[in-house]
Parts: C-alpha cells; sequence; structure tokens
C-alpha cells in the first residue's frame, strides 16, 4: 500500500485555501461567465449610457455658444436698413440743431425800445432767433424781438405795441409782450385773438423797472419772470408754426455785397451790416456805431438778413396821437443778404396771420441759412446800397 506523504506547510496552505470566501466582486464575475447572455446585455447596456452622456456633452456645449452668439431682447430679424433715430432736430425759429426738447420750448415776442440815447444799448437781442425793426412813429425805429425758452437773464426795455408787430406775432402764434400800445394795437388783440402779456397789468411780479435808466426807457424782464408768466398764462406750448426753408452755409471766398447801408431817414437810425467772412455772418450798426448787446457787450450780429419795402403811411389815432401804418397784407419787393451776396426777391403775406413767404425773381422759395434772422422793414422808396 502507498503511503502519500503531506508536508505540515502544504496541510496549512491547503486549509488557509479552504477557510477564504471569495470576495463579491469576484462572485460578480463568475456568474457572469457563467451566464454569457446576461453578460453581454449589460456590455450592450453600458455602451448604451456612454453614448448617452457623449452625446449630453456635445448638445450641452453647442447650445451654451448659441446663447452666447444672441444677445438677450435684440430681434434676430435684418434691422441693416433701419436708421438710427437722430439726436438733434432742427429748432424751428433759428434751424440750427438742437435736441428735441429744446426745439419744443415755447417761443416768445417782445417789444423793445430803440429810442436813442435812452434805450441804448439795449438787453437781449444778441439772444433773439429772429427781429424785426420797423418805424414807430416820428421817425423812431422799434423792435419786435422773438425769443425761444430758456430766455435771457435780462430783456428790454420793454415798450408798447403797434398793429404791424402783432400781426407778425400772429404769424407764429405766439403771446407778445408789451408795455401798453397804440389804439389800434390793442383794439387789433382781441380782434385777432392775439396771445396777450400787458406788461403794465403784471408789475413788479413778472417786469422791473431798471434803476440805472430814467421811466419810460427802464422796464425790464428776465428769463424766471418772463418764464413763470408764460406757464401761468397756459401759453408754454410747443411751436406749432412752419420754419423758414433753410440750407447749409456757403461762405464765399469773397464776399459781392460786404456792405449793406439801410436808410431809415434819420442817421441815428440808419443801419448798416457788415459781412463777417470767417463766420459767414453780418455785425449790426446803427448810427454809425456798432451795436452791442448790454448783456455782455456781445457784438450783434445776424445770419440773414431781409429787407422788406412795405407800403407806409401815416395818420392820427382816435385819441390825437400820430399813427404810422405799414400794410402787411399782399405782396411788395424784397432783397435777401446771405452768405456775402443779395437776392432780389418778392414777400407774400395772405392774411393777417398768414406766414409771409419770400421767393426770387424765378418764383422759388428763398433758403437761408441756419441762425438768427433780422427783418428790416421800410417803406417803399427807402434807400438800400449794397
Amino acid at each position: 500500500m502507498e503511503t502519500i506523504e503531506i508536508s505540515q506547510s502544504e496541510i496549512r496552505s491547503k486549509n488557509q485555501n479552504q477557510n477564504k470566501k471569495p470576495s463579491r466582486w469576484r462572485k460578480f464575475l463568475q456568474y457572469l461567465r457563467d451566464h454569457k447572455k446576461i453578460k453581454w446585455t449589460l456590455i450592450v447596456l453600458l455602451v448604451l449610457i456612454i453614448i448617452g452622456i457623449a452625446w449630453a456633452i456635445v448638445w450641452h456645449n453647442n447650445n451654451k455658444k448659441s446663447k452666447k452668439s444672441i444677445a438677450p431682447n435684440v430681434p434676430t430679424t435684418d434691422i441693416s436698413g433701419i436708421k438710427a433715430e437722430p439726436k438733434t432736430v432742427a429748432d424751428p425759429l433759428t434751424g440750427l440743431q438742437v435736441s428735441k426738447e429744446a426745439a419744443s420750448q415755447p417761443v416768445v415776442g417782445i417789444m423793445i425800445e430803440n429810442l436813442y440815447p435812452n434805450a441804448r444799448p439795449q438787453s437781449g437781442l444778441s439772444s433773439a432767433g429772429a427781429v424785426y425793426e420797423a418805424f414807430a412813429e416820428g421817425g423812431i425805429t422799434r423792435f419786435m424781438a422773438v425769443f425761444q425758452e430758456p430766455l435771457p437773464d435780462s430783456i428790454g426795455p420793454v415798450r408798447s405795441l403797434r398793429p404791424y408787430f402783432l400781426r407778425w406775432g400772429l404769424e407764429y402764434d405766439i403771446p407778445i409782450a408789451h408795455a401798453g400800445g397804440s389804439q389800434p394795437a390793442l383794439a387789433d388783440i382781441k380782434t385777432l385773438g392775439m396771445k396777450n402779456i400787458e406788461a403794465l397789468a403784471y408789475g413788479s411780479i413778472y417786469f422791473f423797472r431798471a434803476s440805472d435808466r430814467p421811466s419810460p426807457h427802464n422796464l425790464y424782464t428776465n428769463n424766471a419772470k418772463l418764464s413763470a408768466l408764460i406757464s401761468k398764462l397756459g401759453y408754454d406750448k410747443a411751436p406749432t408754426f412752419t420754419p423758414l426753408p433753410r440750407k447749409e452755409d456757403a461762405a464765399p471766398a469773397t464776399a459781392a455785397n460786404p456792405n449793406i447801408n439801410i436808410s431809415y431817414d434819420n442817421a441815428k437810425y440808419n443801419v448798416e451790416w457788415k459781412y463777417d467772412t470767417s463766420n459767414n455772418d453780418y455785425d449790426r450798426y446803427q448810427g454809425s456805431t456798432a451795436q452791442q448787446d448790454r448783456n455782455g457787450s456781445k457784438q450783434l450780429t445776424a445770419k440773414n438778413i431781409v429787407v422788406m419795402y412795405t407800403p407806409t403811411s401815416y395818420g392820427t389815432q382816435p385819441d390825437g396821437k400820430p399813427e404810422t401804418n405799414i400794410n402787411l397784407i399782399g405782396t411788395g419787393k424784397a432783397l435777401v443778404f446771405l452768405d456775402g451776396g443779395v437776392k432780389v426777391a418778392t414777400w407774400s403775406k395772405t392774411s393777417n396771420s398768414a406766414q409771409t413767404t419770400f421767393a426770387d425773381e424765378a418764383g422759388t422759395a428763398i433758403q437761408f441759412n441756419a441762425g438768427s434772422t433780422w427783418y428790416e422793414v421800410l417803406p417803399v422808396g427807402n434807400s438800400v446800397t449794397y
């Protein structure tokens, strides 16, 4: 009988192997080896899971890029043909580019005295967008200055109204500030429906007397006072008048008509405008003296000078005082000075409230430079040299 000898170490190893239990992972692997169908099913599921995760990552990255490429709240439609809204507009009174808010500010006319020497220099004329100069009585001229708010810090001397100034105010549909007026003018206020600002009715609340000038040549107002009164009276409305036709400045190399001499039949009231090539505008002289604004001693200038020849007669008011009659309804000769030259023109006004228009000899509407315009209104026959 054969005897098998086993060493003590072999016995211990065998016992250890028998006592050692297989791990769960090994059991699982053994299970898969014994069940091949389940194994392949799990492999397929694992592959599908990996593919799904990869697809999700790709989709997430593409979606993230797409969101970055489109700005929030911006339509994806084609906007290449849409023009941006302009930040400025042409001011209705001057044609200069201003903000929409500035262009919608109220416009007002103010009667300003021109008696030599008591009323000179006047305050505020350099800030006016339009100025009308015409005879009052006794060979003395007077101004109606047209302003748009904000107004100058000092305006005056404020004086009385005449019927023709009233009719220019009706063209703009604006209130006119004045201190009394001729009897026909005061009657026309109600008849024609002018927006009335009677300085003498409001006293020191909205007007004031300067202490350095004799009365009645010392009545003034300012931006704060008159703007408050315009608002109180309900006249603080946006302009509704049709602006003058405008064009671009066209300064010449050499001015054809650099000096304009306008005769009001009195050396103290005769006017000269001198063309300034550097600014393409005109400096004003009256009575052979450079005319300056009392506000800061600023030289009075204008971009456009319009001479209007009007049928003019003289009579007596019902109270016996002298009266000047200027007929503004119809047509007449005009001269328009701008860009250092002159255009022979015709003015036309069809009714009291209709705006005066200006056309050249071919009948084409004259275009004006942006800036202030002065209207020099003369009796037919008065001389203008240029």
